[in-house]
């Protein structure tokens, strides 16, 4: 793999791969994940904003993600409970979702483009030129597709922080650690991470409240970048088309034409 693409990926994909390290059996995305996507994604303005990350302070939780310091939610409360519980009912009844999403990061990272997900297992993420990045989830694999390079690699879906999200059934499980819930002002933070790369950062879902609805995700990740996703004019439960989750006619150098 070129330089030139390896650093392209390395700007990208904080988001993501970022949020439960390489092997997340969790939660996008393009920053999903690129999501907040394969890598730089996910968290920002909005955590560093509010000076909390599960509540505890910015500062704190960048050195926390760094060290692993952070301690999961040992004992949550009923509010608690009830929060989570609405969460899942909340992601498990999107069946599609359209919108524009925009990616900021701390490290000066901008780029925005267009997703789409149909779950269980498809999301697409196509980046706004001039960042010419393609992702897409077709519910065995994800697809990193540089259209400039004309490069692609691909990774088990089950293996990147995507598949929280797209999964058949999103549960706040043994495959998930709580470190944090926080209900303020109209808003729910839920902050996650993978138990088993507990150094691998901390993904935030930030949620506004009555009636519930996903706004953003936030990380800051094993390097202590900050990256947010915002969605912009999301539309539910329309048809999708499914082409748009395939990708053997894209052209790609030095490699087998992929098959969905």
């Amino acid at each position: 793999m070129t330089r030139r693409l390896l650093a392209r990926r390395k700007l990208l994909t904080a988001g993501l791969k970022g949020a439960f390290g390489a092997t997340a059996a969790g939660l996008i995305g393009t920053g999903l994940i690129g999501t907040g996507l394969i890598g730089t994604g996910l968290v920002g303005s909005g955590l560093v904003g509010s000076g909390l990350v599960g509540g505890v302070p910015a500062a704190q939780a960048q050195g926390a993600v760094q060290s692993g310091a952070l301690e999961p939610l040992e004992a949550l409360s009923p509010d608690q409970v009830a929060a989570l519980t609405r969460v899942e009912r909340y992601l498990n009844d999107i069946n599609t979702m359209q919108a524009r999403f925009v990616q900021i990061s701390d490290n000066g990272g901008y780029a925005q483009g267009d997703l789409y997900v149909d779950r269980p297992g498809h999301m697409r993420f196509d980046y706004d030129a001039p960042t010419p990045v393609l992702l897409i989830a077709n519910g065995l694999t994800l697809l990193y597709y540089d259209k400039e390079l004309k490069e692609a690699t691909f990774l088990p879906l089950w293996e990147t922080p995507l598949w929280f999200l797209i999964r058949e059934e999103v549960r706040f499980d043994d495959n998930v650690e709580i470190v944090g819930i926080e209900e303020a002002l109209g808003t729910l933070r839920v902050s996650l991470r993978d138990p088993d790369t507990p150094d691998g950062g901390v993904v935030t879902l930030v949620f506004s409240d009555r009636p519930l609805t996903l706004r953003k995700w936030e990380l800051i990740d094993p390097q202590g970048i900050e990256t947010q996703v915002s969605l912009v004019n999301p539309v539910y439960g329309e048809a999708i088309d499914d082409d748009l989750f395939k990708y053997h006619d894209l052209e790609v150098h030095n490699r087998r034409r992929p098959e969905r």
